[in-house]
């Protein structure tokens, strides 16, 4: 294990902050690590958040939301915010990524899987003056019952948004599920008379998430919905191998987290199923997957352009599961920089 330097380390102070100690000590390779110490500028990225998540849920009697290492990136902070814990009624999904920047903020949507920890390398390569903020899903972390629909997680996270940004304009976007749900969110506030400069729609749709779920779990075999009737063991199991790539279940998860994922999974899957998109007059940019995984009619781009008629097409390497982490991530980045700086 790699030894760090000590130098004005606080050293824990209980039981629970040296427990963390230990677990960020085998996570992040590091050794001695001092509770006042900076997660990410020790090394954490997206990987071992979540890494850290499935370690937290599994090793102690508390939930971590996904999101609350973005603001608890210290021993010192997170076991504070273990101790209080939070109340439905205090949870909010927004979550702050990166939050500095004279930028316009860009607010992006959960995919699936219902973290944003997925966006943290997004976030990097946009660099340190575009703030980012992430739309975290309730159920995850236990605290709240999932949405069942995409009109509810909408108007869940406009209000969330309008709390701290009260007017617009506003840049929002999703990968995945979250790029339906974004697009509702547009719809909603500009019926309430604020403007959306950018909606980015991150290799996603209704019909094409359809269909790269058939991808996931083909014809002949078990679908997403058929998983959560088998034992939970055989659930988790599967769900994780079919999921890997997209990397929604934290490697040291135990089945309990990794349940609640599928759930959430199955649940925001149901609800763009059941969404009926309506017309957008205003522009949609459509960052498309070069890699396709299903056929070239549902592709986000032909889907997008039947609701609108000025639909801006990004094509970038990867594949649905790929394109927001490593090697791809640089190129989504490059081109949604593209598009918001363009709005600005």
């Amino acid at each position: 294990m790699q030894q760090a330097d000590s130098t004005d380390k606080i050293v824990p102070r209980d039981a629970l902050e040296l427990q963390l100690v230990r677990i960020w000590e085998e996570l992040l390779h590091q050794s001695p690590i001092g509770v006042n110490e900076d997660f990410f500028q020790l090394g954490g990225d997206s990987l071992v958040a979540m890494s850290l998540l499935g370690r937290i849920a599994s090793e102690t009697s508390y939930n971590l939301p996904a999101g609350g290492i973005f603001q608890t990136r210290t021993v010192e902070a997170l076991a504070a915010a273990l101790r209080q814990g939070c109340s439905p009624d205090a949870w909010t999904p927004l979550v702050a990524i990166q939050p500095e920047g004279a930028a316009r903020p860009f607010f992006c949507v959960h995919p699936g899987g219902g973290n944003v920890l997925c966006y943290l390398r997004l976030s990097q390569h946009l660099g340190t003056d575009q703030p980012f903020f992430g739309l975290q899903a309730p159920g995850l972390d236990g605290i709240c019952e999932p949405l069942t629909s995409v009109e509810a997680m909408a108007a869940r996270y406009v209000a969330a948004i309008r709390r701290s940004f009260p007017t617009g304009p506003y840049s929002l976007g999703g990968w995945s599920v979250g790029g339906v749900v974004a697009f509702e969110m547009a719809q909603q506030l500009r019926a309430a008379q604020q403007e959306v400069r950018t909606l980015a729609i991150i290799d996603s749709g209704v019909l094409y998430s359809c269909a790269v779920l058939t991808a996931l779990f083909p014809k002949g075999g078990p679908g997403v919905l058929d998983l959560l009737r088998q034992p939970l063991a055989e659930q988790v199991a599967d769900f994780r191998a079919r999921s890997a790539v997209a990397q929604l279940v934290p490697q040291n998860a135990d089945d309990k987290l990794a349940g609640r994922i599928l759930h959430l999974f199955a649940t925001n899957m149901k609800a763009v199923m059941n969404y009926r998109a309506k017309r957008y007059d205003s522009r949609i940019d459509v960052f498309q997957a070069a890699e396709p995984v299903v056929a070239e009619r549902f592709e986000p781009h032909r889907e997008w352009s039947q609701l609108c008629d000025d639909v801006r097409l990004h094509v970038v390497q990867g594949n649905h599961l790929s394109l927001v982490h490593e090697p791809h991530v640089s190129e989504l980045a490059q081109a949604l920089r593209e598009c918001l700086t363009g709005s600005q």
